[in-house]
């Protein structure tokens, strides 16, 4: 089946249903998790700072970023349209900035995100505790990196999701674009819940110095990054024969969300005809429709809006 075009056939006892697409839905999502691997510090953390780094400062040490979003409460069934990261520049070098291409990389595995708040010096975080990330560790003090900072193709993916340009404070914010890179990341991660370990944001290129910058974290509800996601949750039917004269309908209606049945007696030709309609619920709920049909063969579409 094609999974864009939402189109299912089902014959069961004599019964063909046909599913048709539902509506197209958008949600924003703040990160669960964010931190910093800092290389000027390797065994500290600042999972708790109301801000990220990324690039390499103007000194010649790098810093990347991790983020994690939780889907959970999309339903399983999901598909995802088109992905956007909205993200907010809050500092910039003191000394003057280059600007360079920020890549988003798919991490391969889990990672602490860590609870230290730096204070007096902010770009270089705080001693870490257990379980937290850090330049050398995905949790200190055990499970290190493939190598410092993540071994590309065994921590995190070497090819970006998305990038963008990052120039300065002034321009903030900076949206990285949907690409079929990120759908697919972001799809794999509803489809399998356990992959889901998060970006890492990085510089395309972290030889040139002045290019770090420190982004806005969920601890900064002005300007926690955003994970922007348009996608459509169809109806799944399970269609069952109580006897020979009557077929039960069930499928999970989504809240927020109407849905209209009906049916014909070919699958190819004729007019669609109202069954009955589901009006919309504030939770997620199991819908069971019963009809009595001597019909050999039916068709039914359920439609969302």
């Amino acid at each position: 089946m094609n999974r864009g075009a939402f189109l299912a056939t089902i014959i069961l006892k004599g019964v063909c249903l046909t599913a048709m697409d539902g509506i197209a839905a958008t949600n924003q999502f703040i990160p669960v998790a964010d931190t910093s691997l800092l290389e000027v510090s390797p065994t500290n953390n600042m999972g708790g700072f109301v801000g990220m780094n990324a690039g390499t400062t103007q000194n010649g040490p790098r810093t990347r970023a991790l983020l994690r979003f939780d889907l959970s409460s999309l339903p399983t069934n999901t598909v995802i349209q088109s992905a956007k990261l909205i993200v907010q520049v809050t500092q910039q070098p003191i000394d003057g900035y280059d600007f360079t291409a920020f890549g988003l990389h798919r991490m391969f595995r889990p990672w602490g995100e860590g609870n230290k708040i730096p204070v007096t010096q902010p770009g270089q975080g705080v001693t870490a505790t257990a379980g937290e990330a850090t330049w050398l560790y995905a949790f200190y003090p055990t499970n290190q990196w493939g190598e410092p900072g993540g071994q590309p193709g065994a921590d995190y993916s070497p090819i970006e999701s998305s990038f963008e340009i990052v120039y300065d404070v002034a321009n903030s914010p900076y949206v990285f674009p949907s690409t079929p890179e990120m759908v697919d990341d972001v799809q794999l991660w509803i489809d399998k819940p356990s992959t889901n370990h998060g970006w890492m944001l990085r510089s395309a290129d972290e030889f040139p110095r002045f290019t770090a910058r420190r982004f806005g974290t969920r601890e900064d509800a002005n300007n926690a990054p955003v994970l922007e996601l348009n996608y459509l949750v169809p109806p799944l039917l399970q269609i069952s024969r109580s006897n020979n004269s009557q077929v039960a309908i069930r499928f999970t209606a989504w809240h927020g969300q109407s849905y209209n049945v009906f049916y014909r007696n070919s699958l190819k030709v004729g007019t669609w005809l109202p069954l009955t309609s589901i009006p919309a619920t504030t939770t997620n709920c199991e819908i069971v429709i019963f009809e009595a049909t001597a019909a050999r063969q039916r068709n039914y579409r359920v439609s969302a809006q």
